[in-house]
């Protein structure tokens, strides 16, 4: 059976440059040339304690225990396989994939239509810009924009697009261009029940991106008409819209540098604040803010900016969104939008200045929700401070500080005047029985989550070589699997020396061939640690040491289990008493090896 050639990973694992992949999911900082730390990418935390190290290709966090190399990190990132993650890292390396294994094998991608969309989707995204810029049936939606002061820097930054009135052109064009009607029928650019009308006629449109830029999907604006003001590309193989952020891909190196993000309501809204400068600014995409869209900035980032509508809708989906980004552990301000209802509007009519203020002097968030529960509820009579109370309880459960749950007590008794530890009562009672079961839950989960892997002689001895994989030749000349008895060291073993045989012992080849996760953050946390690192010499007599206590141990599990056939064995013949000779003798041959170790 064909497979990824050695050589192929080993070339994707030395050209890949491993900080700047990385920063596409977080924000690093350098500690020396070969050490970066950064905010964990695969769980929440204020703290770096993620780490990577340059010369060994690996990361590690002491947070959660996710470790691993160059490839793992990208697999886990893109909940892909390890195989389609080479062939992504080696496309962005500009490395050619290479097979081995059967000489006739043409390899074929087990399903490439995410690639294949996405190319058709970008292609698609230039045809309806040019439709806008350069015809005579874009002309007008050209006015429109720059009449709503969208300037011509900002059209071709976001690629604003036209998409023609003929409801067939598009189908017409693209299958001139090669591309197969059954293709074109589930790319989602073409009615569902009409697969040769245009989903998108006659509409302003916005490309949405992924985080390399991408065009994965469209947004669609309504120009006359009847029918919905704005439309959007169904969920496809390629487009996830509760994991993808309108305007993310121009927005992510000034949010790194501002560790900040403006959350707006839609498209517009982004353009218009990138418009006045403040291009830390993204979108959701027709649907309320996610968890999986916090992530994805959430490396980045310390404050989350939220600027929605200040109606009813508006003022809920902030609500929610501020409960979202605090369970996240982020700072959170609001944006309160003065002399307009919508960024747009305040940029046309009253300029850069206008909008820039509004983000300066945007509220912190507890401040935000005390003035707008006040304002919902009678809070000068009972029942109103107990309403305005329940109403803000949610946002202390998402608190993950014991100091900031204290302050806002604080800060809510003294608003509704009323007694701090009567405050604390109402809220102790009303989360008791939901918190003990959550607890019982948490202890029932954790006592199942881990396997525990014992760091005992044998394991330490192969991550020591993992660690300084040019000793593993030594190893294997002096032990052999017979002389590890722990399942997890033997395992290793056997990945190793089938490592060693393929002619790759890389780390992503061990890691990908380890399919026990604990097994896998050990790797990487030892590795990381540089427990086995340092002066050659000093690390040579450890790796010596330890294959010496692997191969004592071992000798004496034999000799013991010798001891106790001789000890049970009672000959009763002469074929019985030349058997008892040989086991003698091999006992004093392991004696003597004993001896010498």
């Amino acid at each position: 059976m064909a497979r990824i050639s050695s050589a192929t990973i080993d070339e994707v694992n030395s050209r890949t440059d491993f900080v700047a992949l990385v920063s596409e999911y977080t924000r690093l900082t350098r500690k020396n040339s070969n050490d970066y730390w950064g905010c964990c990418p695969f769980h929440n935390e204020k703290t770096e304690s993620f780490h990577i190290i340059i010369d060994k290709g690996y990361y590690h966090c002491f947070g959660c225990g996710v470790g691993g190399g160059i490839i793992k990190f990208y697999q886990e990132m893109e909940k892909i396989s390890f195989v389609d993650a080479v062939i992504a890292l080696a496309k962005k390396a500009g490395v050619n994939v290479v097979y081995e294994g059967n000489t006739d094998y043409v390899p074929q991608p087990k399903d490439n239509r995410k690639e294949l969309n996405t190319a058709l989707y970008t292609r698609v995204a230039g045809t309806f810009h040019y439709f806008l810029t350069k015809t005579e049936a874009g002309k007008p939606v050209l006015q429109y924009l720059l009449n709503r002061g969208v300037s011509q820097e900002m059209i071709e930054a976001f690629q604003l697009g036209y998409a023609p009135k003929d409801r067939y052109w598009l189908k017409n064009f693209l299958l001139k261009k090669n591309y197969s009607n059954d293709f074109l029928n589930e790319s989602g650019l073409f009615s569902n029940k009409y697969p040769d009308i245009s989903f998108f006629t006659n509409r302003l449109m916005f490309p949405i991106s992924n985080r390399n830029g991408d065009v994965v999907a469209f947004g669609g604006r309504i120009l006359e008409g009847e029918g919905p003001k704005y439309i959007n590309t169904r969920e496809l193989v390629q487009y996830k819209k509760s994991e993808t952020l309108y305007g993310f891909h121009l927005a992510k190196q000034e949010i790194r540098n501002k560790k900040a993000v403006i959350i707006c309501e839609g498209n517009m809204d982004v353009i218009a604040y990138h418009q006045a400068g403040l291009n830390y600014a993204v979108a959701p995409l027709g649907t309320a803010l996610t968890s999986e869209q916090i992530k994805l900035i959430s490396g980045f980032v310390d404050t989350i900016y939220l600027s929605m509508d200040s109606d009813g809708a508006g003022e809920e989906a902030t609500f929610k969104s501020i409960i979202l980004c605090r369970q996240a552990d982020l700072s959170v301000r609001v944006i309160e939008l003065s002399q307009g209802k919508d960024p747009s509007e305040i940029l046309l009519n009253y300029g850069v200045d206008a909008l820039t203020n509004n983000v300066e002097h945007a509220k912190i968030d507890f401040d935000y929700l005390l003035y707008k529960m006040a304002d919902k509820y009678p809070v000068e009579k009972p029942e109103g401070k107990l309403k305005a109370a329940l109403a803000l309880f949610p946002y202390i459960d998402a608190l993950r500080s014991n100091i900031q749950k204290e302050s806002c007590f604080e800060q809510l008794a003294m608003a509704l005047g009323m007694n701090l530890e009567a405050l604390k009562n109402d809220y102790a009672n009303r989360n008791k029985t939901e918190k003990k079961y959550q607890r019982q839950i948490a202890e029932a989960q954790e006592s199942e989550v881990r396997i525990t892997v014992n760091p005992n002689a044998e394991l330490r001895a192969i991550l020591a070589v993992i660690a300084n994989m040019d000793f593993f030749q030594y190893m294997r000349s002096n032990l052999s699997i017979d002389d590890f008895e722990d399942a997890a060291a033997k395992n290793l073993y056997i990945i190793l020396e089938e490592c060693y045989r393929e002619g790759s012992v890389s780390s992503d080849n061990i890691l990908a061939k380890c399919g026990n996760e604990n097994l896998q953050q050990l790797i990487a946390q030892t590795v990381m640690s540089g427990e086995f690192n340092g002066n050659i010499e000093q690390v040579k007599l450890t790796i010596q040491e330890s294959i010496r206590t692997v191969k004592r141990n071992s000798l004496e599990r034999k000799r013991n289990k010798l001891m106790n056939r001789i000890r049970q064995f009672t000959p009763k013949n002469y074929a019985e008493h030349q058997q008892l000779i040989e086991m003698l003798n091999e006992k004093m041959a392991l004696d003597a090896q004993l001896n010498s170790k």
